[in-house]
Formats: structure tokens, C-alpha cells, sequence
């Protein structure tokens, strides 16, 4: 039987490059709208999952970052499965998660420390005498390194009192331990983060029995604007002086948003239809126990929970864009206007004109909700000399703080993802070329470490005109299926990018962070750590 079952489903004079990260610097991807690691807890439950932010939610806080933290207190449904007695109980309520303190990774503050509580209460889901009260809180000290956060939580507190086929359990604190540390990786368009788990429980019946439960484990987890995983892969022994119980537990939760067409019935309406906007999640657990008592042979050696979706909605606009029917990016390009990707009056929008290197800039940071830094707009000096010119250190000569681009401009450049040519311009007005515009969309994932070392052959027929700076991102784009060749396996990396290319780019990028990442997070680690 196998051991887990499926959950879830430009050439050197453009150079765009990599600068270190700054110190003390980190601007948020649109995970910042969530709340910490853990939604679930980290005891091997399961919840419902964290809505993410809709697309009017984002208009509204798209210039503020700040704003993203929003309240930071969450229920959430809950499941849980009890393993005390030696045979698996599953357990349903509600977990109550409470942030305090510093947030994790404060904008412009290096380390600090914070707080998170859960509060679990929950009863057997067969509706069977049995209950459970959990209180616990950790205290998070976290440090940054660049664009990466180590997080480590320790228990401050803790109680919880277990009641199951006739017997209660209680929590001795002085016994008990729960320690986790987590990497975090804040990319402009994802963050990603990886953990470990480590707990031991010892538990007093009342009965005078002692029973210990030990689990040991991994996280692995992303957010971005457009879906979100966590996944647990725990390893857990429950013994008494009389028996041992170990089993294997994979709990899951995915929340993702996507976009569906919905034309009008009736005849006589304004608008011919609109476009949905649908948020879904999934959520489930699955189990084998490897070795289980001898007294308790006979009872199933697997299982799974699951917490049923709720969907929510929001109706989006479908700009009229029947000038551009038949036009291979048609879709692409609508489907950004109603996500307010692209901007602007829709009838303006000509497919086959150069995009900018700043219009993409642009294009990337709304498609991933970035919030800009409001800090890097420059601010006049203080004073109350009459007619006095402001003094303004531009980053770049060439953008200023009247372009509708500066700030996207200057928070990407703040974060190391592009900057302007070697003569200190950045050159927004000139046009993009398309090996640009691949290296730029991959490393707005964040995932340039994906290419290859040495300098790698990529598969197209034009592979020797691609730049030496950007060889290693376009085959790193090109092997998670993010670009591909055209019908004569050509990439033309030195080529125009169009408008209507760019709005095929940008949409492919929303489609990769809702599914293919979402895929890897559930799928894939599951079938490559059987």
C-alpha cells in the first residue's frame, strides 16, 4: 500500500542583474497580506485555510505596505486527529490564532521578537464523548539576512487537557516541549519558507498513566497574491509503558483564486458579462500508523480528514475589448485589464506596440500585488525659505517622482531584481527586449537558482543569441515551463517585446503561481518523500 494517498491537488547594454540585498531593507510580496506560518497550528491538524486578499483588497492597499497587516486575531474551522489511546480519533472545532508583538520581519527593523497564541477547542467529529482544550504560546525571535528571515519559536506556555474513550488526559508542562524554526525566502512575487518541527508531550490519565507522544517533522510552505500552501510531513510515536504507536501524517491546506468568464442572459443589459473572480481552498490530512499494538490489531492502518470548501466570489469588470477579437492574446489581455494588471482606458491598448522597459516593470509588480515603498519617494527639505527649490538625490537621473512608474521602479530596483545600464540611467522609456523580459519574470518568482551551473546549453534552435548574463534565468525559466520555443523551437531573445507578448507573459506567471507551485507543494512533495 502506499504510504500517502494524492492531497491536493538584453545584452550587456540592458542588463538586467542581481544586486545584493540591502541590508535592513525588505519590501513584502503580497504574503504580508497573511497571517505568520502555522495557519494550521502545528500540532497535525488541518483549517480551512487563510482567505487571501480579493482584487479590490489590493486596489486598496496596493500603495500602502504598511496597511497589509491587517487584524491579528483569526478563527479558523479545525480538525485534528488524536492519537493518545492508541487508536486514531478524529476531532473537529475551531483554532483561534492570536499574533502579538514586532511582526515578523518588520519592514526596516532586523530582528525582534513576537508573539503567536493557538487556542484549540474541538469535539470528536463521530459526535462521540470526547473533547479537547489546547492553549499554547510561543515566542518567535526571528533575525534577517537579506531577503531571507530565520524564525525560531519556543513555548512560553502551555496546557491542554485530551478526553477520549473514557479517559482524560492532561498536559504536564515541566515534561513537555514544542520547538520550531523556519527559513523564510521574501522574493518580489512569492514567499517561500521551509521548517522543522520537534514536540514531545507527556501526558498524565487520570489514572496515574504517563503517555508521551514525540513528533518530529518538516514544513514547507508559499503565499503569493494568487494561492497558498502549507505542508506538514510529520513523524509521530505515541507509547506507554505498555505499548507504541508510530505512524506518518501529511496535513495540507491550499487557498487559491481563480478567474472564470460568466456572459449575461438577458438580451437587453449594458454589458455582455463579466468576469468571477473565485476563491477556493483545500484542506486534508492523510495518515498511515507503521507500527501499531498488538491490543489493537484489527483497526484500520490508514486514514484521512478533510475540510470542505467554501468558495467566495467577486465580480469583476470585463473591458470591451472587441477590437481585439481573434487576436491571440485576447484572452490575456482581458483577463489583465479585469485584474488590474494593466491600466488605463482599454481601447488604448495597442497589442503590437513595444512595451517599455518601465510599462513592464510596471506590469510585473501589480501581476504579484507587490506593495510599493512609499519610504523611496524623495521628500523636500524642511524649511521655510520662500520659493526654495526641493533638493532631490534621484536614484536614476532619468525617474523622477511625477512618473506613474517611479515607485514600481524604485521598489524593484531597492530590491535587487533590475537596475539601469552601466552609464547610472535606468532608461525606462526605451523598449524591452524579450530576453529581458523572461529574465525579469523569472526572477520576480524568485527561482534563478533553478539554472544551471556552469552556464547552461537551453534547448532553443537560437540558443547562441541569447546574452551569457541572462542564459542561466532563461533556462531556468524555460525548465519550470514558465517560456518555451516557438513552432520552429525558436526563442528570438534579441527581439522587440510587444505589448500583446508582454500581456501573455504576465498572465502565464499568474497561472504558474495558482497551479504549478500549488502542485509541487502538495503533489509532488508527497510522491518524492514516499
Amino acid at each position: 500500500m502506499r504510504r500517502l494517498l494524492r492531497i491536493a491537488t538584453m545584452f550587456i547594454l540592458t542588463v538586467v542583474m542581481l544586486l545584493p540585498a540591502l541590508p535592513g531593507v525588505v519590501v513584502y510580496a503580497a504574503a504580508q497580506n497573511r497571517p505568520a506560518t502555522g495557519q494550521m497550528g502545528f500540532f497535525g491538524g488541518i483549517t480551512e485555510g487563510v482567505r487571501l486578499p480579493t482584487t479590490s483588497q489590493n486596489a486598496v492597499r496596493q500603495n500602502n505596505a504598511r496597511g497589509a497587516r491587517g487584524n491579528n486575531v483569526t478563527e479558523l474551522v479545525y480538525k485534528e486527529i488524536i492519537w493518545l489511546g492508541g487508536v486514531p480519533i478524529e476531532f473537529e472545532g475551531i483554532l483561534r490564532v492570536q499574533m502579538g508583538g514586532t511582526a515578523v520581519g518588520a519592514q526596516g527593523v532586523d530582528s525582534g521578537s513576537a508573539t503567536v497564541n493557538y487556542r484549540v477547542n474541538g469535539t470528536a467529529a463521530t459526535g462521540d464523548d470526547a473533547n479537547i482544550t489546547r492553549n499554547i504560546t510561543f515566542r518567535i525571535d526571528w533575525r534577517r539576512d537579506g531577503q531571507q528571515i530565520v524564525e525560531n519559536y519556543t513555548v512560553t506556555s502551555w496546557t491542554e487537557t485530551i478526553y477520549a474513550n473514557g479517559v482524560t488526559y492532561s498536559l504536564v508542562p515541566a515534561q513537555s516541549n514544542h520547538n520550531i524554526s523556519i527559513l523564510r525566502d521574501v522574493t518580489p512575487g512569492v514567499t517561500y519558507y521551509s521548517g522543522t518541527i520537534s514536540m514531545r508531550a507527556v501526558y498524565l490519565t487520570d489514572e496515574d498513566d504517563i503517555v508521551t507522544h514525540e513528533v518530529l517533522g518538516q514544513i514547507y510552505g508559499f503565499v503569493s497574491a494568487w494561492s497558498a500552501t502549507e505542508t506538514h510531513r510529520l513523524d509521530g510515536i505515541v507509547s506507554t509503558e505498555d505499548w507504541q504507536m508510530q505512524y506518518h501524517l501529511v496535513p495540507s491546506v491550499s487557498v487559491s483564486k481563480e478567474l472564470q468568464y460568466g456572459a449575461n442572459e438577458p438580451t437587453l443589459i449594458s454589458f455582455a458579462g463579466n468576469y468571477r473572480e473565485v476563491m477556493s481552498n483545500q484542506s486534508g490530512l492523510v495518515y498511515e500508523i507503521n507500527t501499531l499494538p498488538n491490543i489493537f490489531y484489527g483497526t484500520p492502518t490508514a486514514g484521512r480528514a478533510t475540510i470542505s470548501t467554501f468558495n467566495t466570489f467577486e465580480d469583476l469588470f470585463a473591458p470591451n475589448l472587441n477590437f481585439l477579437r481573434g487576436h491571440p492574446a485576447y484572452g490575456d489581455i482581458r483577463r489583465l485589464f479585469a485584474m488590474e494588471v494593466l491600466w488605463g482606458e482599454p481601447v488604448h491598448f495597442i497589442p503590437n506596440q513595444a512595451v517599455t522597459r518601465g510599462e513592464f516593470i510596471k506590469m510585473l509588480s501589480r501581476a504579484v500585488r507587490l506593495p510599493l515603498d512609499e519610504s523611496l519617494i524623495p521628500t523636500p527639505p524642511r524649511g521655510n525659505r520662500r520659493n526654495a527649490q526641493p533638493e532631490i538625490n534621484l536614484v536614476f537621473p532619468d525617474v523622477n517622482p511625477e512618473r506613474p512608474d517611479f515607485l514600481y521602479i524604485m521598489t524593484v530596483n531597492q530590491m535587487g531584481i533590475a537596475i539601469g545600464r552601466g552609464d547610472g540611467h535606468f532608461h525606462p522609456n526605451e523598449i524591452l527586449h524579450r530576453e529581458e523580459a523572461f529574465v525579469l519574470a523569472l526572477r520576480f518568482l524568485g527561482l534563478s537558482n533553478l539554472g544551471l551551473e556552469p552556464t547552461p546549453i537551453t534547448p532553443y534552435v537560437d540558443d547562441h543569441m541569447i546574452g551569457d548574463w541572462a542564459r542561466r534565468d532563461i533556462y531556468a525559466a524555460t525548465r519550470i515551463g514558465l517560456i518555451g520555443p516557438d513552432d520552429n523551437g525558436m526563442l528570438h531573445p534579441r527581439q522587440t517585446m510587444y505589448k500583446a507578448e508582454a500581456a501573455a507573459l504576465v498572465n502565464r506567471l499568474i497561472e504558474f503561481m495558482r497551479h504549478e507551485l500549488q502542485v509541487d507543494y502538495t503533489e509532488n512533495i508527497i510522491n518524492f518523500m514516499n
